[in-house]
């Protein structure tokens, strides 16, 4: 197989969503089932942002877990997974009998989401907080980007940077081997296709 890229916008590396706020997304199908490290059944739901400047941005790893620990926390478990189910549109009287089946049918569906970013292990990510009927006037960005997070709350991120610095997300010097020292690359103009 050769080499071939058709340039195409919509196809891009990069896009993701630097506010926290509200965000019009559909589930993706790398959305899955699975277990808890206590072994608990748990839907990670991603989404896709549609709509605003952060469209196709992505939103991961939103974390659904089925608890019947207890009557509580099932009656919590019970709410959770309805709300998802009714922010996405889905009839009611509809039953759903596992998690496999939610994740599968949740699939494409749209919604909105409230995030706003939380620490973890170092890192600062979306959270998402609530699931709503999608926004009829579209996605809301609150202007709260991921290095304000960090400053206000005195947080120094994995990357080593404080949250104030305007350099955390730039690439780290690289070290070490590098096959393009020293040697001159030659491209002819006739050998590009633009």
């Amino acid at each position: 197989m050769s080499f071939n890229v058709t340039v195409d916008p919509n196809n891009v590396l990069g896009t993701s969503v630097e506010e926290a706020g509200k965000y019009n997304v559909r589930v993706l199908p790398t959305s899955e089932a699975k277990q808890t490290s206590t072994g608990k059944e748990m839907a990670v739901l991603n989404y896709e942002v549609t709509d605003g400047d952060y469209t196709g941005g992505q939103i991961r790893y939103d974390n659904i877990v089925w608890d019947e620990s207890d009557a509580d926390a099932m009656k919590r478990s019970q709410k959770s997974f309805n709300t998802l189910l009714v922010a996405a549109g889905v009839d009611a009287g509809v039953q759903v009998n596992s998690i496999d089946q939610f994740v599968k049918g949740m699939i494409g569906k749209e919604m909105s989401l409230t995030v706003d970013w939380r620490e973890w292990n170092g890192n600062i990510n979306l959270n998402v907080k609530a699931h709503n009927p999608k926004l009829p006037d579209g996605s809301e960005p609150n202007g709260v980007t991921r290095d304000m997070y960090a400053a206000k709350n005195g947080i120094e991120q994995a990357n080593g940077n404080s949250g104030n610095s305007t350099t955390s997300h730039q690439q780290a010097k690289q070290t070490g081997f590098n096959p393009f020292s020293g040697s001159e690359v030659n491209i002819s103009d006739d050998d590009l296709p633009f």
